[in-house]
């Protein structure tokens, strides 16, 4: 801050005492004008004392093998409010969002944005953070996300902080979102210093999760890409020392790929890029590291929300890693996992395999997690494994209505008795003004916001509701969805909603899925999917739909909730997600049809917990 600053050389010593702004100055200095700015500034002045006081920061250059040079902060914690000089664990954040900004009078850090990490410097850890190359105020520039260059900034990273005197050699990662899986593909470079991660919401499969089913997630993709290119090519980046212009750095981030242009044009899991000539989908696929990660032996610590736009990823990262692991999943979205919580698990996680503190986390079961509407007291459950041994796969059928718990296209019922009805079937017109709204999972991945009005958009779908339900049900896994399918037309998107309604008749969001006809080939995996259905997506297995009816499967993301009696549960199906995702307009919409007869079951398997 320049006006702390300014004060500090005219010798005025400021500190905070039960929460006052307190200061002693050499007489004269102190004048009214510089009290008043003072005073105007006193909740940004105490916040600047307040990280000064854990810890005293160091912008530096971090030099790549090619040359490249990535900007850090470097927190070094103090103790009675002196630098600690003795060597200490580090941990690192490789940020994609830019390390610090410069603000009005001063710079916002990763502290500011990040509060808990001030936990973790008052247990004595060197925080420290890196903008990834090409963006921030490092030198670069990216033709690509998660690429190869990026993989190798951090095992040089790793490896630089470990040789530094305040060091103990043993260096940890942190991260969510792009940082979080920074962290698993720093692993795979495996550096011999890289003692423990703890990604937070990190992406596995990049095309199951930019095409779903086949359909191109283009709200996000747009509004992530647009994010980015700002964040890469605007001023306000925190410079990484006073003789550099970091205008100039930034001038070279304009030639950073477009990254919606990129994605909209790889439709198909085999496409390649025209600009890098590489098939990115299969090359720069995170899942792609899964055996070197493993190979590393780095321990790691996954956490994710059951409404994160990666909770599905994060299962999928813990059932095929061999590595020491564990497993959290809460009740959050992709931007709300509370500071207390996140200090206390990952000084957990650091505390074992950076300081050898026998703290028992790596005796307790390895998958912690939280049970939706559970009552109060049993909600955080444990397992050995995921999904837990104890579900079980129970199947609830489409039938024909009336449920009488909404006006929507059809009202039909969902139970678990099978129809016997030779020739069921709901007819559907696709209406593209259906959405799920501006604040789903999918917004809150960019900053959007989370929250979910269904009720309106299901008055315009096919609903398949229960019976009020007489005990309450609990669904812990992932649910999968079998829909049997015709459409006037070649191709068509089928978008369905696991819901709970409530006494009054308003519907809550669970879960979802998507899948487009044409995609509907399942295939082998390369990877351990659970035995949920794998969908290619490669060129060759897209097919238009025929004339008879065929079976759609796709599992909805995994989810621990408790239907509670005295409600119900809905499965939703419409053609479109207006402000989510990419549906092509055809005129006419298509007229789909959802079979549901005795030939053609129509369903949703649900991973039910007995009950105690």
């Amino acid at each position: 801050m320049d006006l702390l600053l300014w004060l500090r050389e005219a010798g005025v010593v400021l500190w905070t005492e039960q929460g006052r702004l307190r200061f002693e100055a050499p007489a004269g200095v102190m004048t009214d004008e510089i009290r008043e700015r003072v005073a105007q500034r006193r909740a940004e002045v105490i916040a600047f004392l307040a990280e000064a006081d854990v810890a005293e920061r160091t912008s530096v250059w971090i030099g790549m093998p090619d040359g490249v040079r990535l900007a850090a902060d470097v927190f070094r914690p103090k103790r009675h409010g002196v630098t600690i000089s003795e060597p200490l664990p580090v941990i690192w954040c490789h940020e994609r969002y830019r390390r610090a900004e410069a603000v009005a009078g001063g710079i916002m850090t990763k502290l500011d944005a990040q509060p808990w990490l001030k936990e973790l410097l008052r247990h004595e850890y060197v925080v420290v953070v890196v903008d990834v190359r090409g963006s921030g105020a490092s030198e670069g520039v990216r033709p690509v996300e998660f690429a190869v260059e990026e993989t190798q900034d951090a095992y040089a990273v790793t490896e630089w902080l470990a040789a530094q005197q305040w060091c103990t050699g043993r260096v940890g990662m942190f991260g969510m979102s792009y940082s979080g899986v920074a962290q698993l593909l720093a692993a795979g470079a495996a550096p011999p210093h890289l003692a423990a991660i703890v990604p937070q919401m990190a992406l596995f499969d990049l095309f199951a999760f930019l095409r779903p089913g086949g359909v191109f997630r283009d709200n996000f993709a747009r509004a992530w890409s647009e994010l980015v290119h700002r964040l890469d090519t605007q001023p306000g980046a925190a410079r990484a020392d006073a003789r550099t212009d970091v205008a100039a750095t930034v001038a070279a981030h304009q030639h950073n790929v477009d990254v919606f242009a990129q994605a909209a044009r790889l439709k198909c899991r085999d496409s390649r890029d025209e600009a890098t000539g590489r098939t990115l989908y299969e090359e720069l696929n995170p899942a792609g590291a899964i055996a070197r990660i493993s190979a590393s032996g780095v321990p790691i610590c996954h956490l994710s929300g059951w409404y994160d736009i990666w909770v599905r990823d994060t299962t999928l990262w813990f059932r095929n890693l061999t590595n020491p692991q564990r497993m959290i999943i809460g009740p959050w979205s992709h931007n709300s996992c509370g500071n207390d919580f996140l200090a206390t698990e990952h000084l957990r996680w650091y505390d074992r395999w950076l300081k050898d503190i026998d703290n028992g986390v790596t005796d307790e079961p390895p998958v912690r997690y939280f049970t939706m509407s559970a009552p109060p007291g049993t909600q955080w459950r444990s397992s050995a494994q995921w999904p837990p041994a104890q579900v079980r796969p129970t199947e609830f059928f489409f039938r024909a209505g009336p449920a009488a718990t909404i006006s929507s296209v059809n009202d039909g019922l969902l139970t678990a008795v099978a129809p016997t009805d030779p020739d069921g079937v709901d007819v559907y017109r696709v209406d593209y003004t259906t959405t799920t709204g501006r604040t789903t999972r999918w917004a809150d991945g960019y900053g959007g916001g989370f929250r979910y009005h269904l009720t309106p958009n299901d008055r315009k779908a096919l609903t398949y509701t229960t019976p009020v339900l007489s005990r309450d049900v609990e669904v812990t896994g992932h649910p999968v969805v079998h829909l049997w399918v015709s459409a006037d037309q070649p191709d068509a998107d089928f978008f369905v909603y696991l819901e709970e309604v409530d006494e009054r008749g308003e519907s809550h969001y669970v879960s979802e899925a998507v899948i487009r006809a044409s995609y509907r080939a399942c295939g082998p995996a390369p990877y351990d999917t659970m035995g949920l259905p794998f969908l290619p997506g490669v060129t060759e297995s897209v097919q238009p739909l025929p004339a008879e009816p065929v079976e759609l499967v796709a599992d909805l993301h995994p989810t621990s909730n408790v239907f509670v009696a005295g409600r119900r549960l809905r499965v939703s199906v419409t053609g479109c997600d207006r402000d989510n995702a990419d549906t092509p307009r055809r005129v006419p919409p298509p007229v789909v049809r959802i079979h549901r007869s005795a030939r053609y079951l129509s369903r949703v398997v649900l991973p039910i917990m007995p009950s105690p």
